[in-house]
Order: C-alpha cells, then structure tokens, then sequence
C-alpha cells in the first residue's frame, strides 16, 4: 500500500497555473520583459546622447546612465523570480516579449519606423504568447512516497539530477 504523506492542515491545494503563484510568475516574467526591453532603448538613447557630444567612436563604453544597468538588473532578477512561481515552459517563451518592448518603445521613443513585417511580427508574438499563457501546464503536487518515486523514475528527472551533480 502507499505511504501517504502526513496530512495538511488548511484548505486544499490549488495547481500551481490556477493558484495565486501562477499569477505571480506571470507578472514577473512581464514585468522582466518590459525592464529588459526598456533598457535597449535607454541605451540606445544614451549612445545617442554621447555620440552627439563627442566624436564618433571615442564613446566611452562605461559612460551610459547606471539607469541602464538597473534596467537590466531588475529585469533579470524579476526574470529569475518568476521560474519560482511559474513553469519554465510559460516564463522562458514570455522573456521573447522584451524584443517586443524594445520594438514599441523604439518607435515612440527614438522614432524608429516599423515596417509591414515588423508589426505583423509584433502581433504574431502578442498572440503567441497570449497561447502559451493560456496552455501553459499545471505543475502536479507530490501527494505520496510512492508517486515521489514515480517522478524519479522519469528519464528526463535522472539525466537532469546526474549533469546537476557532475557540474
């Protein structure tokens, strides 16, 4: 017979795509991609701003505003933060966004044209991510020792625990 785990005290769990982390996760990998395609366009605006002072090329590269670096920063630990709370298969596609965000802001920002192809690609992606939010999987709760060792039966779940331990 199965060993069952200890019970909870509480409501009943709720799988991780329908619960409150999910939601958290989500806004996350957002919030990165907006951070992260903002700091393209505030570097370029810097450039910018610093070819326009000196001669062309002589740009130091440690000159641009720490308004980037941060930029970055926040957009890579909102980025890390998210894989807590929701599935890889949801946060890694939806850090694509920032690509996005550059392209949007690049045009409001540094009045950069997009063609035909690029809004066409702008929308493919809005909508390619809108079905990977929708469809993206429920993490499954471990509820026994036995269904523990199923997990750890899974192919994918050894080769992933060996190159963890040889790194």
């Amino acid at each position: 017979p199965p060993l069952p785990l200890p019970p909870r005290s509480g409501p009943a769990p709720v799988p991780l795509a329908m619960g409150a982390g999910f939601g958290a996760g989500l806004g996350l990998a957002l919030a990165s991609s907006a951070f992260i395609g903002g700091s393209f366009v505030l570097k370029k605006k810097g450039l910018l701003r610093l070819c326009g002072r000196a001669r062309a090329g002589t740009a130091a590269p440690g000159a641009l505003p720490p308004l980037v670096s941060l930029a970055v920063g926040i957009g890579e630990a909102a980025n890390f933060a998210a894989y807590a709370f929701a599935p890889a298969t949801l946060v890694t596609p939806l850090g694509a966004l920032s690509v996005l965000v550059s392209a949007v802001l690049s045009s409001i920002f540094l009045n950069e044209q997009l063609n035909v192809h690029g809004k066409i690609g702008c929308i493919l992606s809005i909508l390619g991510s809108t079905v990977m939010v929708i469809h993206a999987p429920q993490e499954e709760e471990v509820s026994s020792l036995e269904s523990m060792a199923e997990k750890l039966k899974d192919p994918g779940t050894k080769i992933k625990g060996f190159l963890l331990t040889s790194g």
